[in-house]
C-alpha cells in the first residue's frame, strides 16, 4: 500500500460521503420528509419515544378489542331484551283494544235493539262432530239458557240453543245443514227461507219468487216469520242471484255477517220464546 496515496483517498471518500448527504436531502426534500429528518437529528429521543408509544398504543388496542367486543354483545344482547318487552307489551295492548271494539260492537248491537234481554256468553268450544255445525257457550240451564233460545254476535245471526247443562249450553249454527232461517231481504223486501249447508260456510236463500228483482249486495235478515227467530236481526249479504223461469223461482247465495271461526262473545236472547205455528200447518184429525 502506497501511503503518499492515503490523502487521495480519504479526499475521495469524504466527496463522495458529502454528494451521497446531498442526494440525500435532496430527496427528502422532494418527498416532504426533509423537516422529520432535521427533527429526529435535533431530538433523536423525542423520536424514538413516539415509535415506542405508537407500539404500545397498537399493543393496547388488541389487547382491549375482546374486552370492547364482550361489552358490545352484552349491550346487543340488552337492547334485545328491551325489545322484546316492547314487543309483548305491544300485542298486550292490541289484544286489549281488540277486546275493547268486541265490547263496543256488542254494547251498539244491545243498544239496537233495546227491547230484547240478553244473556252474554264466551264460546268455550266448537263441536268437531260431522253431524252438526255448532259451538259450546258457557252459558247454560241454571243461567236462564233455553233450548230453541236464538243467539247473535255483534255483527248478526249465530243460531240457536241445541241443547244444555247446567252452566254450558251446545249452539247449533246456521250455516249448519239442518238449519233453516225465513229471511227478508232489506232493499227488494223479498222473502225466502236461508239454509245452511253451502261450501264456504255460505247460505243458500230459495224459494223467491221471481217477481223481485233481488240485487247483489242487498242485505238479509231474519223476517220473523215461523216464530222461531225475532224479526231485523241480520243475517248476511247476497252475493249470487241464480233465476230459474223453469221453477218460476230465484236462489241467492248470502255470505254470512258473523266470521264464525273467530267467534268469542256471543248473545242469548232470553226473552224471545219461540212460537208454536205446527198446528196450522198440521191441523189436528189430518
Amino acid at each position: 500500500m502506497n501511503l503518499n496515496d492515503a490523502p487521495q483517498r480519504i479526499r475521495w471518500i469524504t466527496v463522495a460521503i458529502l454528494i451521497g448527504i446531498a442526494v440525500l436531502i435532496s430527496i427528502l426534500d422532494a418527498t416532504g420528509n426533509l423537516d422529520a429528518a432535521f427533527g429526529i437529528l435535533r431530538d433523536p429521543l423525542t423520536a424514538v419515544l413516539h415509535v415506542t408509544s405508537s407500539g404500545a398504543d397498537t399493543v393496547a388496542g388488541a389487547l382491549a378489542g375482546p374486552r370492547d367486543l364482550e361489552t358490545a354483545r352484552t349491550e346487543i344482547a340488552q337492547l334485545q331484551a328491551q325489545v322484546d318487552d316492547l314487543e309483548r307489551e305491544n300485542e298486550e295492548l292490541r289484544e286489549i283494544q281488540g277486546e275493547y271494539q268486541l265490547l263496543l260492537d256488542l254494547f251498539n248491537r244491545a243498544r239496537q235493539t233495546p227491547e230484547y234481554t240478553r244473556q252474554t256468553a264466551s264460546v268455550i268450544g266448537r263441536d268437531t262432530s260431522p253431524a252438526i255445525r255448532s259451538i259450546i257457550i258457557d252459558k247454560g240451564s241454571e243461567d236462564g239458557v233455553r233450548v230453541g233460545m236464538p243467539v247473535e254476535s255483534a255483527r248478526g245471526l249465530v243460531g240457536r240453543v241445541f241443547r244444555t247443562t247446567g252452566h254450558s249450553a251446545q249452539v247449533a249454527l246456521i250455516t249448519d245443514n239442518a238449519s233453516a232461517v225465513p229471511a227478508r231481504l232489506g232493499n227488494s223486501r223479498a222473502t225466502g227461507l236461508l239454509r245452511g249447508g253451502e261450501l264456504g260456510g255460505a247460505l243458500l236463500m230459495d224459494w223467491i219468487d221471481l217477481k223481485y228483482q233481488v240485487e247483489v249486495g242487498e242485505v238479509a235478515l231474519t223476517s220473523g216469520l215461523g216464530g222461531e227467530f225475532p224479526q231485523g236481526i241480520v243475517i248476511g249479504r247476497v252475493t249470487e242471484v241464480n233465476r230459474s223461469e223453469v221453477e218460476l223461482s230465484q236462489r241467492a247465495l248470502v255470505q254470512p255477517a258473523t266470521d264464525f271461526d273467530s267467534l268469542e262473545i256471543v248473545f242469548v236472547i232470553t226473552d224471545f220464546q219461540p212460537l208454536d205455528v205446527d198446528i196450522f200447518t198440521n191441523p189436528p184429525g189430518n
